[in-house]
């Protein structure tokens, strides 16, 4: 009889032992991750902003989570055909973790929705998300890549324009052949014109008269003595006239007749 009482009490003692562990495996696999809301980092135009949260895996493990940004979308508004704008997976270590998402976004103010999800645990309907206002200002820089792309074309186009200038060839001139060349002759220096022999010889005799003539009327002037005839008598003066006057009969011919006596 008193066997029969220990063997239930030992079966009794067996099946809570039972329940109390299928109890602890229950409450271990119920356990649910959850994130809290992050804060974000400075954001600007062009350049990489973050965002940083934290993420308690009270899993008792370690799990593999999946992350994914929306911006302006709201976390109602996503659905399956929703892409996200960033996604990442991290492995989440047993307790708290934390986690940063780096990625850019255009200026202006945003709505960012960040989820997460994973396959190894169900994260908790109400930490599974959260949603943050961000405003991104603008950067001087934020278009460096296309004002660069700018500027390297407008040399592109310089240099072409240059080359082609340079290697174009010149037009033919509308004047004619004859016009060029007076052209050229107007534009060339007029050479001295060649003297001729003539002028050379003239120019040469007219400096030795002149210097002849110079040394004459440096020579002092003869003195003329003037021979002063004596004064013929007028008998005289009649008498040479008479014998430079030829003669009468001289000058008369005798005509001879050619008839015969």
């Amino acid at each position: 009889m008193m066997s029969g009482k220990k063997g239930i009490v030992f079966l009794l003692a067996a099946l809570m032992a039972l329940v109390t562990a299928s109890a602890v495996v229950s409450d271990g696999s119920d356990a649910s991750p959850g994130m809290a809301t992050g804060s974000a980092g400075e954001f600007k135009d062009g350049k990489d902003g973050t965002i940083t949260f934290l993420v308690n895996n009270d899993t008792g493990g370690e799990i593999e989570a999946t992350f994914k940004v929306y911006v302006d979308i709201a976390y109602g508004d996503i659905t399956e055909s929703t892409a996200a704008n960033v996604t990442m997976t991290q492995t989440l270590a047993d307790g708290q973790n934390t986690v940063k998402i780096s990625f850019s976004m255009g200026d202006g103010d945003h709505t960012v929705t960040v989820t997460a999800s994973s396959d190894d645990a169900t994260f908790d309907a109400g930490a599974n998300h959260f949603t943050l206002n961000i405003s991104v200002a603008k950067s001087i820089w934020s278009n460096v890549t296309t004002y660069l792309a700018l500027i390297a074309i407008v040399l592109i186009v310089i240099i072409a324009a240059f080359y082609y200038i340079r290697t174009k060839p010149k037009a033919a001139p509308s004047t004619t052949f004859t016009e060029l060349e007076e052209k050229k002759k107007e534009e060339k220096p007029e050479e001295p014109a060649r003297k001729s022999v003539g002028t050379e010889r003239r120019r040469y005799n007219s400096k030795a008269n002149d210097s002849a003539a110079k040394t004459e009327e440096s020579k002092p002037a003869p003195v003329q003595v003037e021979e002063k005839k004596k004064a013929a008598s007028f008998t005289e003066l009649e008498e040479e006239k008479k014998t430079s006057k030829p003669s009468d009969s001289s000058k008369k011919i005798k005509y001879v007749s050619s008839r015969r006596k």
